[in-house]
């Protein structure tokens, strides 16, 4: 089959996976018949048992890949890469609910997490010795190592233990409806701009996120089982429910050419999964979605010359420039590249860039601008050529936005509906936007803000940080506990900044310069 076949069965998979919707329709898919019980064996509970349902932000990704222990560092190239799933919210929740420590939750005869081989699957990135404002790509999911993902009877040579089937069962990629219904992977790493139009690429590279994860995680479990059957068959006292926002990145990220979830069908499969976890014995408690728009890997055109001006301002001080003239001297420069890419993008006001647009413009910028013995003249800059996944036009930009609140509404609906639990993920993001983009965790060094570099994101902008991820476990903690009085002790999330990579200031911070970028 050729690359443009074989791309064509995967994206009309995965629009028949996406255009599935409730309300009275037909289903293009049917359920397959979940497995009986569980195979094999899984972790240990001392406590109280927990399944994991969601995408990356249930599995633990931080910096755009899933690693299960940490990568040592390259002398004079990299600084160490921590691994990544070990820091998540579900493995906080669970070393809360069941008194083990974060070293348990790494070690491959007792996790109950799948744990990844280092380097782990989808886009790691790293920290690079010298803070140039950009991190380095480790790892991309079409990676000689990360083939074996792509079929059932290989893909778990990739986990540090694939004889124990994990309690966290999040694919990263994954949409609500591909939770319920995709039962094997569908993306194909064949497809290049050569045998195919730029826009099937651009979609198949979205279609490989939740592909190259399936099979790694889900495999143990059996073939022709989706994410929700595996977890109904663990029978867990408690499930955590985190789905949706891919439906909403994957419209941001294809440039609008990804298929729409009708708010109609995300509540009713939604409804589907909680009560398929109900009917398995499990307490569901379900988070609704932040404004996905407000992450940090998405810059505003608005604040873009702000943002450029901060980042070569700060790469100036790193050369010797005062840090009170280094913002002068960046203007003209950040003013010159902003300008170009505003003009070669059409980005209105309602538009946005992406931190790859930011690395590419700091690299450019790295090149082009010399200080001394005689500053380059700013006029004389060029931005770089920008392209798919570097911004996000401003009518796809208010399409995400205005889904998203629709999202919202249909996942509180479904809840109310099954009588489930939420965990109002969204409210607690829309008091920090609202407060400048600062998060009320009390931590030596400071944190937390939701600006890139803030302390809660990680190095792709997307992803929490370890303080980050301990915010959201304690949401969910809080919840578990008011709606089911399960007594699971509680975290104070600044305790995890003294040590957090990704915040400023802390004993193992990637960053050296306090770059901060406001809104």
């Amino acid at each position: 089959m050729t690359g443009r076949l074989r791309l064509a069965a995967a994206l009309a998979a995965s629009v028949a996976l996406a255009s599935c919707s409730g309300g009275g329709s037909t289903k293009q898919l049917t359920e397959v018949v979940p497995p009986v019980g569980h195979p094999g064996s899984v972790a240990t509970a001392s406590k109280l048992t927990i399944v994991g349902v969601g995408d990356s932000l249930t599995a633990g990704v931080q910096s755009g890949g899933l690693m299960g222990a940490d990568l040592p560092a390259v002398p004079g190239q990299l600084l160490f890469t921590q691994g990544t799933q070990v820091h998540g919210f579900f493995s906080i929740l669970w070393q809360q609910a069941n008194g083990v420590s974060m070293a348990a939750m790494g070690d491959p005869t007792q996790s109950p997490l799948p744990l990844i081989t280092p380097p782990g699957i989808g886009g790691m990135l790293g920290a690079t010795v010298t803070p140039k404002g950009f991190p380095a790509p480790l790892t991309n999911t079409c990676d000689s190592h990360q083939l074996p993902a792509n079929q059932f009877s290989s893909a778990l040579s990739l986990r540090e233990n694939p004889a124990l089937n994990p309690w966290d069962v999040g694919i990263p990629g994954q949409t609500v409806h591909e939770a319920y219904y995709m039962v094997g992977a569908i993306g194909d790493c064949n497809v290049t701009p050569a045998d195919a139009p730029g826009s099937f690429v651009q979609l198949n590279t979205l279609v490989n996120g939740e592909s190259q994860n399936f099979w790694p995680i889900l495999a143990g479990f059996g073939q022709g089982v989706s994410q929700v059957q595996a977890a109904a068959s663990l029978h867990a006292q408690v499930a955590t429910v985190w789905l949706g926002s891919n439906d909403l990145l994957k419209i941001a990220f294809s440039g609008g050419l990804s298929p729409v979830t009708a708010p109609q069908a995300m509540h009713d499969d939604m409804v589907l999964i909680i009560r398929k976890l109900q009917g398995a014995g499990s307490k569901v408690a379900v988070a609704n979605l932040v404004d996905v728009m407000g992450a940090a890997t998405f810059i505003p055109q608005p604040a873009w010359q702000q943002t450029l001006q901060t980042y070569i301002a700060g790469g100036f001080v790193a050369q010797g420039v005062p840090a009170l003239l280094a913002p002068t001297l960046a203007a003209p420069y950040a003013t010159a590249y902003a300008n170009q890419e505003i003009a070669q993008t059409g980005l209105g006001t309602a538009g946005y860039f992406t931190i790859n647009a930011l690395f590419k413009t700091l690299q450019a910028a790295q090149s082009q601008i010399q200080l001394l013995p005689v500053p380059t003249n700013p006029n004389s800059v060029h931005a770089p050529p920008l392209g798919s996944g570097d911004f996000i036009a401003d009518p796809v930009a208010n399409e995400v936005k205005a889904l998203n609140v629709q999202y919202n509404a249909a996942i509180g609906q479904a809840v109310t509906d099954t009588g489930a639990a939420l965990v109002d993920i969204h409210t607690l993001f829309a008091t920090a936007e609202a407060n400048g983009n600062a998060l009320p965790v009390s931590a030596s060094p400071p944190c937390c803000s939701l600006v890139y570099r803030g302390g809660f994101f990680g190095q792709d902008g997307l992803h929490p940080s370890n303080t980050g991820y301990a915010v959201i476990a304690h949401a969910f903690i809080q919840t578990l506990n008011s709606a089911y009085s399960l007594g699971i002790p509680d975290i104070n999330p600044g305790a995890y900044a003294g040590t957090d990579p990704y915040v400023m200031g802390s004993s193992n911070s990637y960053y050296s310069s306090a770059l901060r970028v406001t809104r």
